[in-house]
């Protein structure tokens, strides 16, 4: 389950600037021309989805109702199940790509 907040270090009431401020703050340093490890790559990408998602009114809506545009289960359908995954239960995976 993501949890942009948390990654972002910002409360759920936090200002678009605030958002802006911590995402700028943590990219400065996780990002991959000045931190080269993988944990820090993979780190920087978590960090700049959640800035993604937190700096758009309509994924941050969508995101505090349960909804990740990622796919990560924040409510919804249940912990870990995405739409895709409801839907392959029901008509049998991919059968389209098969």
């Amino acid at each position: 389950m993501n949890d942009y907040y948390a990654d972002l270090g910002v409360s759920r009431d936090a200002s678009i600037e605030e958002i802006k401020k911590a995402y700028r703050k943590k990219a400065r340093t996780l990002h991959p021309d000045v931190n080269p490890g993988a944990e820090a790559e993979a780190e920087f990408k978590r960090v700049s989805q959640a800035y993604d998602v937190l700096s758009d009114q309509t994924k941050r809506a969508s995101y505090d109702r349960g909804q990740d545009p990622y796919g990560g289960a924040t409510g919804g359908f249940g912990q870990g199940f995405t739409f895709s995954d409801i839907m392959d239960a029901f008509f049998g995976g991919t059968a389209a790509g098969s």
